[in-house]
């Protein structure tokens, strides 16, 4: 693997040119939820500022109701990659973002991408680009994920990696203390997902003797040569492909401290799946994106962004194209009230980490089988293929029968 010097990211506060020109692709943790306050803020005001009558936003006050059951709203939050290549409509961050409007508290539930549904002989993050072959990605995407979590789903919004590092540059950046210091050493570099370091990929007839000395099935297949010749049919596994295409990836790091982040170095914050320090794990990387939401929303509700009117309309643009939701104007305008409530938010990952109070004595929610069960692909699988375990974790969650904290204390300790 050729060496790069690592970015370091820290007190500094200062980005790399060149980093920042990298990091744009396709990412695993978007922070929906933060987009979701910029569009409602940017409509609200739009609304209250550009309309030159404040009887519509009465009107709309007045006559609006969210969609609403036992007086919560659940909002289904997609990220994705965007762009023209293949993948750019997999979601890479799927979440569920519940608001009580009794205590004006959210609680968000992060569900694995890689979270395997036998229904769809799929991924969970192929659901929205399915749906969307069928003109309904958003639509799919509720219906599916609310069968997950056994809740129904009111609202659909799915943002892409532009609106989300255009939309924190719009507001200048945000302020982060880094908790935890880390590097990741397999952090991947924009333009190089398709590089085959020098290797070959060829499709090949395999005859039975062939393919028995490779464990594999007889016929044609695609493979991948190595630069000495060698076949490496287990390129498809993400632990093992790794080593083949050490060229798509370089390290980065971050210091422990407080730091301003662009959307480019948010986003990689957010984004490392490989991190030291026991920073490459969901629990990890969850925490770090409840740090970007809570500064992004902090950073939109402060007076020095609601009182500029050039920020405001740099939101809207960025997010623009950036965005496919179900949430209508006159919702968008009740949204902006809830969000000014808010309390608090409790983040819950739906994972394979140690958890407590989980029914019929399990451990965890999902477990991770072998790769060669499902095509030498990594996926997560429910204990129950209805999901009842996921659908009774989430039920209690919500009843208040699981703290946040009692919800992670096992993961913590690992």
């Amino acid at each position: 693997m050729k060496k790069l010097k690592p970015l370091r990211l820290g007190k500094s506060g200062k980005d790399n040119p060149l980093k920042v020109r990298r990091v744009k692709q396709v990412f695993s943790k978007l922070i929906p939820l933060c987009l979701v306050i910029a569009i409602l803020i940017s409509l609200a005001i739009f609304l209250t500022t550009l309309s030159g009558s404040t009887s519509v936003v009465n009107y709309i006050f007045s006559q609006s109701s969210l969609k609403s059951t036992s007086n919560r709203v659940n909002i289904l939050l997609l990220g994705t990659a965007g762009g023209i290549h293949d993948g750019s409509n997999l979601t890479d961050t799927i979440m569920v973002a519940s608001y009580n409007l009794k205590t004006n508290q959210v609680y968000l539930f992060s569900i694995p991408r890689d979270l395997w549904l036998p229904s769809l002989r799929s991924k969970a993050n192929a659901v929205y680009e399915i749906g969307k072959l069928q003109n309904n990605g958003l639509g799919l995407a509720k219906t599916i994920m609310g069968n997950i979590l056994g809740i129904p789903i009111h609202y659909g919004l799915r943002v892409d990696f532009r609106g989300f590092v255009q939309a924190i540059d719009a507001i200048d950046g945000i302020d982060i203390d880094v908790e935890t210091p880390f590097d990741d050493y397999l952090y991947p570099i924009q333009g190089e997902e398709n590089n085959l370091c020098g290797n070959e990929s060829k499709e090949i007839d395999f005859n039975e003797d062939e393919a028995k000395k490779l464990n594999i099935e007889p016929g044609k297949r695609q493979v991948l040569i190595l630069a000495d010749g060698r076949i490496a049919t287990d390129s498809a596994e993400e632990d093992k492909g790794i080593k083949y295409f050490s060229c798509r990836y370089e390290h980065i790091g971050f210091d422990k401290g407080k730091m301003k982040m662009s959307g480019a170095v948010a986003l990689s914050y957010v984004r490392s799946r490989h991190g030291t320090n026991r920073q490459g794990s969901d629990f990890a990387r969850s925490n770090r994106q409840q740090q970007v939401i809570e500064a992004v929303r902090n950073k939109i509700l402060s007076l020095e962004t609601l009182t500029n009117p050039q920020k405001i309309a740099d939101l809207i643009k960025a997010l623009g194209k950036s965005v496919d939701t179900d949430i209508s104007v006159e919702d968008a305008v009740e949204f902006y009230k809830l969000s000014k409530k808010m309390e608090k938010t409790y983040n819950f990952v739906l994972d394979d980490s140690p958890k407590m109070n989980l029914p019929n004595n399990r451990k965890s929610l999902l477990v991770h089988p072998l790769s060669s069960d499902y095509g030498g692909a990594y996926v997560l699988i429910s204990q129950d293929d209805d999901f009842s375990i996921i659908q009774e974790y989430v039920r209690k969650v919500l009843s208040g029968e699981i703290t946040e904290y009692e919800a992670t204390a096992a993961a913590r300790v690992r």
